[in-house]
């Protein structure tokens, strides 16, 4: 029994550490539990590799209460975690690296104006640099105290239903300060406003006010409710810009999955009078967006050519329908759609090895952006990560999320600049 355990595990390990590389669910053919169960593995090795180390070698330490590392089956199986270990480390230097490889990306994008961009997050270089205490302890990131968080703002009221936003705000709100706009993800049908806390307190102490929004889901509503309470929630907090330290003139969209994409259309359709019912005179304009691995085309799964059976199964349910049942719905929830002369400038996130997004999808989007001319953007193809990497300040979330700061404290200077105020 002992030898058929070590044996399975030992498989298992191997698949969980050739998953981290390469999503072993296809999407043209996986079941939609199947292609969620890789991503969160992958997610889990490959985010969580201090985590999933101790754990294996607990596991491997229980082993030697039996008699297996006596038998070469034992040694060989021990060579092949340590070999899988080794490999893992070898993803956590190429993160190590990505900070030096984003920053020339972005030079060559932005030019000199991105040089000029002070104070400068620094984004560990070393194993020495790495927040190790966040990385194994995430609640560490809002213990800051130099801002506050306050939970579930009631930001709107309908059916029964409260919608609920939180805010994360330095202490001093006498002065006005840049805004952001987080949008969940969960595939519109799920998600907590709790994602992404690492983005908002980090910006938070670095003097932003960031609100969380949270949304109604499908199947219960369809597109474009789920925008519509976005827009909401931003009427909400222009309203009480003043309380907050808000300066109204500039809110960024940000958001992941779901949520990148509600941020990019919230973006694109600012001050359309059909995503606000009741409040078509609201401003609901916006200054800037970073869409992290977001859904930007809603055709290609039901195509036979690139089909995705378990992202159109989702699609039916927050459009109400196919494409070819409801081609209108289809057309007005693609961003593609609605980029014009007006459109903010973007930064696209977007790893190589997400189970859920084809890095493809975003850089159609991108060349769309780029066909617009849209000003001060950037597309950030990252190699060897995994969908939802910024939810938890792990190592990719630490190597990543500073050039996140670092454009958003761009966009904000060139506001104040242009607007005369700097």
């Amino acid at each position: 029994m002992v030898t058929f355990l070590f044996i399975f595990w030992t498989l298992a390990s191997v698949f969980l550490t050739l998953n981290v590389f390469r999503p072993l669910a296809k999407r043209s053919n996986s079941s939609f539990r199947a292609i969620l169960v890789s991503f969160v593995l992958s997610w889990l090795v490959g985010d969580l590799l201090p985590h999933w180390i101790l754990l294996n070698a607990g596991i491997l330490l229980l082993f030697s209460f039996s008699e297996i590392y006596s038998q070469p089956l034992g040694w060989g199986g021990l060579l092949v975690h340590f070999s899988g270990w080794t490999i893992l480390m070898l993803r956590l230097w190429i993160m190590l690296n990505l900070p030096e490889r984003l920053e020339q990306k972005m030079e060559a994008y932005l030019g000199v104006q991105w040089q000029k961009i002070y104070p400068s997050p620094l984004a560990p270089r070393s194993i020495f640099e790495v927040d190790w205490h966040s990385w194994f302890n995430p609640n560490k990131v809002i213990d800051d105290p130099r801002i506050e968080i306050i939970r579930d703002q009631v930001f709107h009221q309908q059916a029964g239903i409260q919608l609920k936003l939180d805010i994360y705000r330095p202490h001093n709100t006498k002065k006005k300060h840049p805004g952001i706009l987080q949008i969940h993800g969960g595939a519109w049908i799920t998600g907590s406003k709790r994602q992404a806390s690492f983005l908002m307190a980090r910006m938070a102490a670095r003097g932003w006010v960031c609100f969380s929004v949270s949304y109604r889901f499908s199947p219960d509503i369809v597109f474009p409710e789920h925008l519509i309470d976005i827009k909401r929630a931003l009427r909400w907090i222009r309203n009480n810009a003043e309380e907050h330290g808000l300066d109204p003139d500039f809110i960024i969209a940000t958001g992941g999955s779901s949520g990148g994409h509600l941020a990019a259309m919230t973006a694109l359709t600012q001050n359309q009078a059909e995503f606000q019912p009741g409040f078509e005179k609201t401003d609901t304009s916006i200054q800037g967006c970073v869409p992290i691995y977001g859904v930007f085309n809603f055709s290609a799964p039901f195509d036979k050519r690139t089909p995705f059976p378990a992202k159109a199964v989702v699609l039916q349910m927050l459009c109400g329908g196919t494409p070819e049942t409801q081609p209108d719905r289809y057309q007005q929830i693609t961003p593609a759609n609605w980029i014009s002369g007006k459109t903010p400038p973007f930064l696209l996130i977007q790893g190589e090895t997400d189970a859920l997004i084809s890095a493809t999808e975003t850089q159609a989007f991108w060349e769309e952006l780029q066909a617009h001319k849209v000003e001060d953007s950037a597309f950030l193809r990252l190699p060897l990560v995994e969908h939802a990497f910024d939810i938890f300040p792990t190592l990719t979330a630490q190597c990543i999320v500073p050039t996140i700061e670092r454009y958003l404290i761009m966009l904000h200077q060139n506001h104040l600049y242009n607007s005369g105020e700097k």
